[in-house]
């Protein structure tokens, strides 16, 4: 994978990551109104995560690697991105996640792990390849130059790629239910489904 010009590009233009790429074919598979392709790889703890788990949700799909500097450069950003949302409600999903893929090569283990948690990446869905070396998903996905992203709703329709910067954000609002009707009914889900998980965790003991 290519990321000299990404290095490049960031150095040239550091303040607008968005700018900086806006010249780039950075995904070459994926399709806006396609169904996007499942993903099963491995977490940091070697537990199989895979994006189907996140069906329901608005998920941010990104792709990065802990030695790419862009990335980094951007991860506060897709940091401040989760937090804001997370628990928003859309008008095709429930809530807002990330679902992080990491680029780093087998055997960079502890390098992976360091940049989550330097970044404060603190969310649970984390996959690379760094155990097996097997990353079949950048491939599937067409994954060019990193950092890139798709963004997809809850029932795991493209909606966007390769968003950065402010674009992203104002995607994401433009997606938030704001029908009151709809709200309401929505948070008494929620609510029930809070009740339920309390009643098998009680179960359980």
């Amino acid at each position: 994978m290519r990321t000299d010009r990404s290095l490049l590009l960031a150095t040239l233009f550091p303040l607008s990551i968005g700018a900086a790429f806006a010249q780039q074919d950075r995904l070459t598979n994926i399709k806006v109104g396609a169904m996007a392709p499942e993903i099963i790889m491995s977490d940091p703890d070697q537990q199989t995560l895979r994006l189907s788990q996140l069906k329901g949700k608005v998920v941010l799909i990104d792709f990065w690697a802990s030695w790419c500097r862009p990335c980094r450069m951007e991860n506060p950003h897709v940091r401040h991105v989760y937090h804001t949302y997370k628990d928003r409600i859309f008008t095709n999903g429930d809530g807002f996640a990330v679902f992080s893929v990491s680029q780093d090569k087998l055997g960079a283990v502890d390098a992976w792990k360091a940049a989550i948690a330097h970044d404060s990446l603190d969310w649970k869905w984390h996959v690379s390849a760094v155990f097996d070396g097997e990353n079949g998903t950048a491939e599937e996905y067409g994954v060019r130059f990193i950092p890139t992203n798709v963004l997809i709703d809850g029932s795991g329709k493209v909606l966007a790629t390769d968003l950065h910067d402010a674009a992203l954000e104002q995607l994401l609002d433009s997606l938030v239910e704001k029908d009151p009707a709809k709200l309401s009914a929505v948070n008494k889900q929620r609510e029930a489904d809070a009740k339920e998980a309390a009643k098998a965790t009680k179960k359980k003991k």
